[in-house]
């Protein structure tokens, strides 16, 4: 079942304003909490790819507030007026790091796609992709910093992005300084420095 095939079903009850699919479900989010009763109340058991849907009510997770969230107004300033960016942390309370880890964009957003957007705002080292979200490895944590706050909740490909800190080196074999995989020498998946 594609993106569009959900937006088509809801549409007649409610605008849709993302989808985000899951292992084995999706959340459809809107900003109409009548239309989405009334979404519920029609489509609950209607059948989408050959199966009947189960819609339940679902709400965001609380999202830790004074971390720099939503945008440059949030970026912490020193008394001189420069960021502060040992104080920069994302919306899950994540200090700031030059990767980023970035979801939520459209189907079919390439990695090529994801080195542009982020590249307007500095050099980007790599960019790995794994199935539903990528890692962006900036030069710089300052670039990392900016770049998210320009782009947090922007729209690709249809989706907005959700834009969070990554660690140096992460659990999912992202080892950003050493290639890919932790260390060995197969580039697959990711763009090289320049």
């Amino acid at each position: 079942t594609t993106n569009e095939e959900i937006i088509a079903l809801f549409s007649p009850y409610v605008h849709v304003t993302e989808v985000v699919n899951k292992n084995g479900f999706s959340f459809v989010n809107t900003i109409d909490p009548e239309g989405s009763r009334r979404a519920k109340e029609a489509l609950h058991g209607a059948l989408l790819g050959g199966m009947p849907c189960r819609i339940n009510n679902a709400t965001r997770k609380a999202r830790i507030t004074n971390f720099g969230g939503s945008g440059p107004e949030d970026i912490p300033m020193n008394g001189a007026g420069q960021v502060d960016y040992d104080q920069v942390k994302d919306d899950r309370g994540n200090p700031a790091t030059k990767n980023l880890f970035v979801a939520g964009y459209g189907p079919g957003t390439s990695e090529q796609q994801l080195k542009d957007v982020f590249g307007q705002h500095g050099r980007i080292v790599s960019v790995i992709k794994k199935s539903s979200f990528s890692f962006v490895n900036t030069s710089d944590k300052s670039i990392a910093v900016m770049a998210r706050a320009a782009l947090i909740g922007k729209p690709l490909n249809g989706g907005a992005m959700r834009i969070n800190f990554a660690k140096e080196t992460g659990r999912l074999g992202t080892s950003f300084d050493g290639g890919y995989g932790g260390g060995g020498s197969n580039h697959y998946g990711r763009y090289g420095r320049s």
